[in-house]
């Protein structure tokens, strides 16, 4: 904040940590910051932070990832060629790009290309969800800001000044480990995360390679929700790490299996950091462009062959 209110920043920063931290708003403050007209940054009500927060400075580009889709290189050359011109404002410019591992092979490298040889009055604003699944060449030239997960102090605070119930927000806070994105969603139940946490609970139930083959089948056009399910199994998992240490009680988890559930009693936190992963795992696959289906596959066998050794211990 210091270096963007100062007008020192450098070309290109890296903000890494879990989806719903709170990256793409952190990196709007950023870019308030550098456009702000007021004395005290970033104000949030002059023309130009309102631009920037209703996504409408020409002097801001964005390049996201939304729908899944991997970013292709022709994307990123137009993003290059538009920071190539003259800017309409300051003279700075701003780029977001998020999530960085969703860039093909051959858009990394444009984008490294142009991180090696700096433009004037450019910065560079990565996102990444998962560092280890970004090109370590891209990591190494930009300035790394880990975002942390929020103080429960804080976090319950601001879930109350957002308009949440006060009596759900314990709950939320138990159930996110710090993560706002995730904390909104818990409050709000969204019915469209219904499929991805059918399918974790299916996941969890499976005794069976039958049981798995048939959900495989079933799955197989769901590419596009890939994400979702990845990370219903992630906070199943995290969720269960957090009841074993004392965080949660045992009825947050009341949405998954009650065999699953009771099985935990009898499972340390090695075994759930081994299925942490085997999820992170499956990201880094579907990022290096392995097939999904395949993708998919081993992680449900991998989590059923956890599951069975815990039975047999």
């Amino acid at each position: 904040m210091q270096q963007f209110r100062a007008g020192e920043m450098v070309h290109a920063y890296l903000l890494t940590g879990a989806r719903g931290l709170g990256k793409r708003t952190f990196a709007r403050v950023l870019a308030s910051t550098l456009f702000c007209m007021s004395e005290h940054k970033p104000c949030g009500v002059c023309d130009a932070c309102r631009r920037v927060w209703d996504w409408n400075d020409p002097d801001v580009i964005t390049l996201f990832a939304d729908d899944g889709k991997q970013i292709k290189v022709d994307e990123v050359r137009e993003v290059i060629r538009q920071v190539g011109q003259h800017s309409f404002g300051t003279g700075h410019r701003v780029v977001l790009i998020e999530p960085v591992e969703k860039l093909t092979p051959g858009a990394q490298n444009c984008l490294l290309k142009t991180l090696e040889e700096p433009l004037s009055n450019v910065v560079f604003i990565l996102m990444t969800h998962e560092l280890t699944a970004t090109l370590g060449t891209i990591a190494s030239r930009c300035v790394r800001v880990k975002m942390q997960p929020w103080p429960d102090a804080l976090l319950g605070d601001t879930l109350e000044k957002l308009g949440y119930d006060r009596a759900k927000i314990p709950m939320a806070l138990g159930l996110s480990g710090g993560n706002i994105g995730m904390a909104i969603e818990c409050l709000e139940d969204a019915a469209g995360d219904e499929e991805s946490r059918s399918f974790a609970a299916k996941v969890l139930a499976s005794k069976s390679d039958a049981d798995i083959l048939a959900l495989s089948t079933a799955l197989k056009d769901g590419k596009g929700d890939a994400e979702q399910y990845l990370t219903a199994l992630e906070t199943a998992f995290h969720q269960a790490l957090m009841m074993k240490a004392g965080l949660l009680p045992e009825e947050a988890l009341s949405r998954y299996p009650k065999g699953w559930v009771d099985s935990l009693s009898h499972v340390d936190e090695a075994a759930l950091n081994r299925l942490l992963e085997a999820v992170f795992l499956a990201r880094r696959r579907r990022a290096g462009q392995v097939n999904w289906q395949s993708t998919l596959d081993q992680l449900m066998m991998t989590i059923l062959e956890e599951q069975k050794s815990w039975q047999r211990s």
